[in-house]
């Protein structure tokens, strides 16, 4: 009896292409969109309700909580907040 290929790399492959593709334009939409403050502070409400993760990776992106930067400055901000 034959071995099972059991190397799954091709397949890896494939669903880390499809993942770039969907985060490229989830980014280059969300970066044509114009939001004011007003707007942002809504979707950051709605981001912290979330649940569903598509939703998540497009409300972090067009608030810029995907940012590593703004990531650091949410986390200071809370350690200030807390202390």
């Amino acid at each position: 009896m034959a071995e099972k290929d059991t190397n799954m790399d091709h397949l890896d492959q494939r669903v880390f292409r499809m993942a770039a593709m969907m985060d490229t334009t989830i980014r280059f939409n969300a970066g044509i969109l114009d939001i004011d403050e007003m707007e942002k502070n809504y979707l950051d409400i709605w981001l912290k309700k979330e649940r569903d993760p598509l939703l998540v990776t497009i409300l972090a992106t067009m608030t810029g909580a995907r940012d590593p930067e703004n990531v650091e400055d949410a986390a200071e901000e809370s350690e200030a907040e807390a202390a």
